[in-house]
């Protein structure tokens, strides 16, 4: 352990392995020890819990309607005595009563906020507006919190409660899917994209590209990564190179840390402990990494050009010889024969590591290596146009799914500009887990629809959107696939 994380005193996070999870409570149980907001929605259920099972449930603030879906869950998990009562926010802030524990579920008007602030002894917020006590949330610490749509949020809490304080059998995520399907809004989202990914999977003339952008690993993602690959379910994976960068470092062994608020950024900085959003990077860990590069790097013949394709194997061989008994993406890639592409390479710690690399070897007198993207981009149309159908599954979006997107439109104007006939090679299905909203006009949120007007998609096909923060859906989907 690094020598500043011992006098930090910080907590290591843990990745997220389904294989220890039987049940929904299990996954938001492990959720929890995570990071963004799948710590959230972890955490939140268990505070929820243990309020609960204290015998001190919250009072629940609703200002949505009691006869849709949401409105009647709300109302059964009073019945079950999880929650004291509802009232309205306005309801809320005109009685004299105490303050007491809120459970406040989705929007309210500033009129009311005054009382949800100041008179609660504790209050949890569940709504996609980012609304919360003031000072409660900060950057890079969220307690008390789940910034998403109560919609998607409430069904999951009700299942884990069911778990840990029902008595009955525990939930399966395809009861928690099916059970979506009914509340609308991220919900129903989450449930379409949910059977989306499963037929893809399961259509086997369907070859599928698994496109990842976000600090997906420093979320602790990295064995569902593994099990995706491990179990068959994407033939190819496109990423950000720093996602493959915080991946090695959980592939050797090393940890990621919880961010403490107490601890200042100017504090992290000296300590050499680079934050991201609510997790905890040490830089001693990435200099191992580059450790790691330098001696593979050093075997490589400096005539023959390389791809990051070629890379990222060479590391998952390296990986599998040296540690057979952990897994890692690279290693999971490099056993199944998945490339792993990162069209954006130089954005990375580990493409900062091998410009260092070629510095060393320039002041060294030695010839310099050279790395030949368009090796990736040859690739990349041979997968596309030698199986029937191409179905794409998108973390966040970015340069790795516009990249691996954009295969159609350049198998398209090859055609036409050098008089050949490749097969077209519109995807035929496509899931994307990504917040992000089409009126900001950035590539993130470009949806479905747009793609097909650059004939990346063909209009009959089978397409799900999902606007969620991927970490606290992406988990569900792999376990339903495996269920």
């Amino acid at each position: 352990m690094p020598e500043p994380v011992k006098q930090l005193k910080l907590e290591p996070l843990e990745l997220l392995d389904l294989s220890k999870c039987s049940s929904v409570s299990d996954i938001v149980g492990a959720m929890s020890r995570c990071s963004f907001g799948a710590r959230m929605l972890g955490e939140v259920a268990a505070t929820l819990t243990e309020w609960i099972a204290s015998g001190r449930p919250p009072l629940c603030i609703y200002d949505g309607k009691s006869d849709t879906p949401l409105g009647q869950l709300l109302q059964s998990m009073i019945r079950r005595k999880w929650l004291l009562g509802m009232m309205t926010p306005g309801e809320y802030a005109r009685t004299i009563a105490p303050g007491g524990r809120l459970l406040v579920v989705g929007g309210f008007s500033e009129r009311d906020e005054q009382a949800l602030f100041e008179r609660p002894e504790d209050a949890i917020y569940i709504n996609a507006y980012d609304l919360a006590k003031p000072g409660q949330v900060r950057d890079g610490w969220y307690p008390g919190a789940v910034f998403s749509d109560p919609r998607f949020v409430m069904p999951v809490l009700n299942r884990v409660l069911e778990d840990r304080l029902g008595g009955g059998k525990l939930s399966k995520v395809a009861g928690l899917i099916s059970d979506l399907e009914q509340y609308g809004g991220l919900a129903a989202e989450v449930a379409q994209g949910a059977k989306t990914f499963k037929a893809m999977v399961e259509d086997k003339d369907c070859f599928v590209f698994f496109t990842m952008s976000g600090a997906m690993t420093i979320a602790k993602m990295g064995l569902v990564i593994c099990d995706m690959i491990d179990h068959g379910m994407v033939q190819a994976l496109a990423s950000t190179g720093a996602l493959m960068a915080h991946g090695l470092v959980e592939s050797v062994g090393l940890k990621h840390y919880k961010y403490d608020p107490s601890k200042g950024d100017a504090e992290l900085a000296a300590a050499r402990l680079n934050r991201v959003t609510d997790t905890l990077e040490p830089e001693s860990n990435l200099d191992h990494i580059e450790g790691v590069l330098d001696d593979l790097l050093n075997g490589f013949e400096a005539g023959q050009p390389f791809s990051p394709v070629i890379l990222n194997r060479m590391i998952g061989e390296d990986l599998a010889r040296k540690h057979p008994n952990d897994r890692g993406i690279l290693k999971s890639a490099f056993q199944k024969n998945v490339p792993v592409m990162v069209p954006a390479f130089v954005d990375s710690e580990i493409g900062n590591d091998v410009h260092v690399h070629n510095r060393k070897r320039e002041r060294d007198g030695r010839r310099q290596l050279v790395m030949d993207m368009e090796l990736d981009t040859r690739l990349l149309v041979d997968l596309a146009t030698t199986h029937k159908r191409a179905g794409i599954f998108t973390i966040g979006g970015g340069v790795p799914r516009n990249n691996v997107q954009n295969v159609a439109p350049l198998v398209e104007i090859m055609n036409e500009r050098m008089g050949w006939s490749m097969p077209d090679c519109k995807f035929r299905y496509g899931c994307r887990i990504c917040p992000d909203r089409m009126h900001y006009g950035h590539l993130s949120g470009c949806t479905y629809s747009e793609g097909m007007s650059w004939r990346k998609f063909d209009t009959a096909g089978m397409f799900a959107e999902v606007h969620a923060d991927a970490t606290q859906v992406w988990p569900f989907y792999v376990k339903y696939v495996l269920e």
